[in-house]
């Protein structure tokens, strides 16, 4: 399995919501998968080990701009490590 790279960067898609208090705190991270691996209806989990990688910036980019959401570069193998790709 090869790793991302600087040159051959891997993406991830993430949101970050208030929690809907007035403290004005936030929810953990929740990271865009598969609606396969989804437990709801709803494609973002806070489950890093699920979130779908995209190779392509065009494709996350377009992704990320329909779910009101960001976009993450990953491009180490401890940036994969992280998302239980390592």
């Amino acid at each position: 399995m090869s790793y991302p790279t600087v040159l051959g960067p891997w993406y991830v898609i993430f949101r970050i919501r208030d929690d809907g208090t007035a403290s004005g705190d936030y929810k953990p991270p929740e990271y865009y998968t598969a609606m396969e691996e989804s437990e709801t209806n709803d494609p973002f989990q806070p489950n890093k080990k699920i979130a779908l990688l995209f190779t392509s910036l065009q494709s996350a980019a377009r992704v990320a701009d329909a779910e009101v959401a960001e976009v993450r570069v990953l491009y180490s193998k401890e940036h994969a490590e992280e998302f239980s790709r390592g």
